[in-house]
């Protein structure tokens, strides 16, 4: 039995730190105030998806150009 389903891949906070150019701390800041993109914790491990990842800046560029046009 073939399956088509498709496991993200699960970041660090210094990957997504890397990939965004937004330090670490400041990730670790966002998150605890539940503005970021949905993550995973496992015991003191903060993971994200690559996919929840993506979701979050395009949601964040679309409300960006929403702004910009008001």
């Amino acid at each position: 039995m073939s399956s088509d389903v498709r496991v993200p891949r699960m970041l660090r906070i210094r990957e997504v730190a890397k990939a965004t150019g937004i330090e670490p701390w400041r990730w670790y800041e966002i998150l605890k105030r539940g503005e970021g993109p949905a993550h995973v914790t496992i015991g003191r491990t903060i993971r994200i998806s690559d996919a929840a990842l993506a979701e979050w800046i395009a949601a964040c560029e679309a409300e960006s150009k929403r702004q910009s046009e008001r």
